[in-house]
């Protein structure tokens, strides 16, 4: 019996006996139970490892661990709850203090149902105008809560972004890397073309979210952000803007530009500032060229991802050509 085993047979002290779902991401293993949910990072994915964060040893992982907990908490405390040390105590898993001594640190969550997910609610057209505006104003209001502003270059900040974005569009079988290529190249021409005004705009280097329409749940007409600690080191700080853009250009996708101008106006009004809307082409196709590779890389395991992954690609072609 280990860590693992425990909680996948529901062996945990101070609780009822119940099955959960045990759930194996790249780097996780994620228990699902009736009313709460555990997380707790795995140290054996070398390519995550070598690329991205090194959770290989125990003092990097619980680093990383406690980075993570304490970014999405003031985020969305709602869902965030508790991080906490666990050890195995014969059998059973045995929860601890989140020192150093635990033989891991488990985030606790309590669940949340995949009704309830963003972008479930826009596949079945269950998000509203109204709706679209609140999700840009308290997505603003929370984004408030974390925002610091990094002394930056943005354009210095943004070229390694690219070659992450050039990696990941064309490293997915599905994606055709001729096209793919034609919107990088738009990315990079933009970049190119607004290098002097980036240089210049030190105050727009913020933290960003890993934030889109799978990292976030709408209950009851509150936005709960989920998951949004980024992977890459790199990738927490940036141009503060794309998490916004990220959101709208999801919803942009499926319910139009009249949602897209709702989420947009609803972060001006919540964060008092003006979005740099001349920029509107150029951050949807950068958020995008995100998405549209994602969908596909998370249908291998979800077959039905493969509509979403083309309905982005056929949003991020219309976008180039017609706007």
């Amino acid at each position: 019996m280990n860590l693992v085993e425990a909680f996948a047979e529901g062996k945990l002290s101070g609780s009822k006996s119940e099955i959960p779902q045990h759930i194996v991401t790249a780097i996780s293993n994620v228990f699902i139970f009736k009313n709460v949910v555990y997380k707790i990072y795995k140290s054996d994915n070398q390519f995550f490892n070598e690329n991205f964060n090194d959770l290989s040893q125990k003092s990097g992982r619980f680093t990383f661990t406690r980075k993570d907990f304490e970014w999405n908490n003031k985020l969305s405390p709602e869902i965030y709850t508790e991080l906490k040390g666990v050890t195995l105590d014969g059998d059973t898993a045995k929860f601890t203090e989140s020192s150093d001594e635990s033989e891991e640190l488990v985030i606790v969550m309590n669940k949340v149902s995949a009704s309830d997910g963003l972008l479930k609610k826009l596949i079945d057209n269950r998000i509203s105008k109204e709706d679209c505006h609140q999700i840009g104003f308290q997505l603003g209001q929370r984004i408030i809560k974390i925002q610091r502003i990094f002394p930056y270059d943005l354009y210095d900040d943004f070229i390694p972004r690219y070659k992450d974005l050039v990696a990941w569009a064309t490293g997915v079988k599905e994606v055709p890397v001729d096209e793919a290529k034609k919107y990088l190249d738009y990315v990079k021409k933009f970049l190119e073309s607004h290098r002097e005004e980036f240089k210049n705009s030190k105050d727009l280097v913020g933290l960003c979210l890993d934030i889109h329409a799978d990292n976030a749940a709408y209950i009851n007409g509150t936005l709960l952000p989920m998951d949004t600690y980024s992977p890459k080191e790199d990738w927490l700080h940036g141009y503060r803007f794309i998490n916004i853009y990220r959101v709208a250009s999801d919803i942009y996708a499926f319910l139009g530009k009249d949602a897209f101008e709702e989420v947009l106006c609803g972060y001006e009004e919540a964060t008092k500032e003006k979005l740099p809307r001349e920029q509107d082409k150029f951050l949807i196709i950068y958020c995008e060229l995100i998405m549209w590779p994602y969908q596909y890389m998370l249908s291998e395991k979800e077959k039905w991802r493969i509509d979403i992954a083309e309905k982005y690609h056929s949003f991020l072609r219309d976008i180039f050509e017609n706007t």
